[in-house]
């Protein structure tokens, strides 16, 4: 049976530690940096356990690609394959072979390699498109009204081409690719379900941020050449910035470009213009950290630790029970969505991730120890230690609501990129003896 360990303490917590008033002393420093040393192991040890569970439950060799529908055990309780859910698998085993000695090996390539053998063969459409569901065996189902699938497409595929160099997997990333951000300058094209809109959603834009910042992270060269875009991309990210600098909305009036200090962006009326994403807006920060490092923009770094981090951060943590919710109505009221106090997984993994690199590039120990206070969350509600994997989804309170770790929306992404991110970026602070400024 399934078991939910809300009630067992973690492994190993930072937080005793971290919470102790800071001295500057040697002696300070030292332990410190032994404990980040043992958080690095620990993270890795946890990636590990993760991906044995998906190497074991969900590659298919008979129709390649990924059952991705696993239950608490392993067991696989639906063969239909969601091309999102593929591509992510498949990004994920070509970063790691990519970007690691520990993964750089024949059994971690060829797993990428079912995966992209199913994008190319099943999943594309042949107009620049990609279906959202298939059969086991690779008959379409149905189609996704936004453009999520085509920006892990364009991911798997470009992480995979430097992997292997096969122009296949280059050329099909690069038609897709092209789709994408011809959609993200003119959304009314795209269509949500045959209605146009002009509205501006930021879940839109960090994905399209995402998959940019993939496409060029092994090739400078890229950067350059999407130079444009990232400016369009950025610009259009600050407009979710509103309330006299104080929120980040999910959804805005992208307007026309005239007028106002945001571009003639402004907030929409109703509870959807209230909304506030926390999840998206600490992915979006972290991404903009990484992006003020590429480039030298120490005003959006400074931005994007400030607002898009730790007042996201702040204001999105449960004071009761932990974990990150899921919404937030910016006026204080109930948010209209549903799931709105779930604790999520992909949140809070969003939220390691965006903490441990201000810490890394700002030396402010308020975001270690905002890191710790999700770390453990993470460790004593999600982390399922039997199998592998963490849960996905729990109630206000942390109880477990679902006990797949392989559904329609969870696959092996957040968990694994956040752990691998995560672990590389402690051993960097560890490594240089303290932080990057």
């Amino acid at each position: 049976m399934p078991t939910n360990n809300a009630a067992e303490a973690p492994e190993i917590t930072v937080t005793k530690l971290l919470d102790r008033p800071t001295d500057q002393s040697t002696k300070e420093k030292e332990e410190l940096l032994k404990v980040l040393e043992e958080l690095a192991g620990r993270l890795e040890h946890e990636l590990k356990a993760v991906l044995l569970f998906w190497d074991n439950h969900s590659q298919d060799e008979e129709f390649t690609g990924f059952l991705t529908c696993v239950d608490w055990d392993g067991t696989i309780y639906d063969t239909t394959k969601f091309s999102t859910l593929q591509a992510q698998q498949t990004y994920i085993y070509a970063k790691l072979y990519n970007c690691t000695d520990v993964y750089h090996t024949e059994e971690t390539l060829a797993s990428a390699k079912l995966g992209g053998e199913f994008l190319l063969r099943h999943a594309y459409k042949s107009d620049g498109r990609c279906y959202h569901s298939l059969t086991r065996e690779g008959k379409p189902l149905s189609m996704r009204p936004d453009m999520v699938t085509e920006v892990f497409f364009v991911m798997a595929l470009y992480e995979l081409h430097y992997a292997t160099k096969q122009p296949n997997y280059l050329s099909r990333a690069e038609t897709v690719l092209r789709t994408v951000l011809s959609w993200i300058r003119d959304p009314g094209t795209l269509n949500y379900n045959g209605i146009e809109t002009s509205n501006s959603r930021l879940t839109d834009l960090g994905h399209v941020f995402r998959m940019l910042l993939a496409v060029c992270e092994h090739n400078p060269a890229k950067l350059r050449q999407h130079k444009e875009d990232f400016n369009f991309l950025v610009k259009k990210i600050l407009q979710h910035v509103q309330r006299d600098g104080k929120v980040v909305l999910e959804v805005i009036s992208s307007g026309n470009g005239s007028g106002g200090g945001n571009g003639g962006a402004s907030e929409i009326q109703g509870a959807q213009g209230r909304l506030v994403n926390p999840g998206t807006v600490l992915e979006v920060g972290w991404m903009l950290l990484k992006f003020s490092q590429l480039t030298h923009k120490k005003e959006l770094r400074k931005q994007a630790m400030s607002l898009f981090v730790e007042t996201t951060f702040t204001s999105a943590w449960d004071p009761a029970y932990g974990g990150v919710f899921s919404f937030l109505d910016v006026d204080g009221l109930s948010p209209t969505e549903l799931t709105w106090n779930m604790k999520l997984w992909w949140p809070v993994a969003e939220s390691m991730i965006a903490l441990i690199m201000a810490y890394k590039f700002s030396g402010n120990r308020t975001f270690l120890n905002q890191f710790s206070r999700a770390f453990d969350y993470a460790m004593v509600h999600f982390r399922e230690p039997d199998h592998g994997e963490w849960y996905g989804y729990a109630d206000t309170q942390g109880r477990i609501t679902h006990t797949f770790k392989g559904g329609p929306d969870k696959g092996c992404f957040h968990v694994a990129r956040c752990l691998w991110m995560c672990a590389k970026l402690v051993r960097e602070v560890v490594a240089s003896g303290g932080v990057e400024k």
